[in-house]
């Protein structure tokens, strides 16, 4: 029984929910992507569930470009006699496919948007991954980390027309080096491909026979905390 003399104070505990790591996925939506469309909205989905259960928050975005071969800003550059440097020549397309404040179980319909095809067109990461990381800083997290799912470099036609051959993989390469003195640790998945010689941090998922373990323990071992540097690759 309690005392109605008592007069000294009880607390009781309560647990605060504290969000450790935030972590983003960019698909790559460029049309060499199609092919994989099923395959990576699964992994994406299956990934982004695992994850939430862990305790982490997760996103799912997504970038392509509005037109094939140059938008309304590449027509203005012709009209205007095609002045030298002229920078991107396309709009971008960047799409939030699951938000990190949106839990999995409203959202797995939405990543399942990321089989629209017709969404799929050119690929303009380095504007994709400096929105991606400003997204990614907006979370109160402790640790940040970013997965662009790609099949490869940088590629909007009309920019690389008008612009010098590197003028796009330039750009990308800026956006990582900020990237990292933000302290955002960021991971290319080379679909079928290599990607080290844009990412410090590399993973590769042949996905020739489907999703398997040896991808899956790689991803898992990239989670660890992290050894981020030149060359560092699973």
């Amino acid at each position: 029984m309690s005392n109605p003399n008592e007069r000294r104070l009880f607390r009781q505990a309560m647990l605060a929910a504290h969000t450790p790591c935030s972590i983003s996925f960019l698909v790559d939506c460029s049309g060499s992507m199609k092919h994989h469309a099923e395959t990576v909205t699964l992994m994406v989905d299956m990934l982004s569930r695992a994850l939430e259960q862990a305790g982490a928050q997760t996103e799912v975005l997504g970038f392509s470009t509005h037109a094939w071969n140059g938008g309304k800003p590449f027509k203005r550059w012709m009209a205007r006699q095609r002045p030298a440097h002229p920078g991107r020549l396309n709009e971008v397309s960047h799409r939030i496919f699951k938000s990190a404040h949106t839990p999995w179980k409203r959202a797995n319909r939405d990543i399942t948007a990321l089989m629209k095809l017709d969404y799929y067109r050119e690929g303009i990461d380095g504007e994709a991954v400096q929105w991606a990381c400003r997204r990614l800083l907006s979370q109160q997290s402790e640790r940040r980390i970013l997965y662009v799912l790609s099949d490869g470099c940088p590629m909007d036609s009309a920019t690389k027309l008008g612009n010098h051959e590197h003028y796009l993989e330039n750009h990308l390469l800026q956006v990582l080096a900020q990237a990292s003195q933000q302290g955002i640790e960021v991971w290319g998945i080379g679909i079928g491909l290599d990607l080290s010689r844009l990412y410090a941090n590399t993973l590769i998922a042949d996905f020739e026979h489907g999703l398997d373990n040896h991808f899956l323990d790689d991803f898992v071992r990239s989670l660890r905390p992290t050894r981020c540097g030149p060359g560092s690759q699973s």
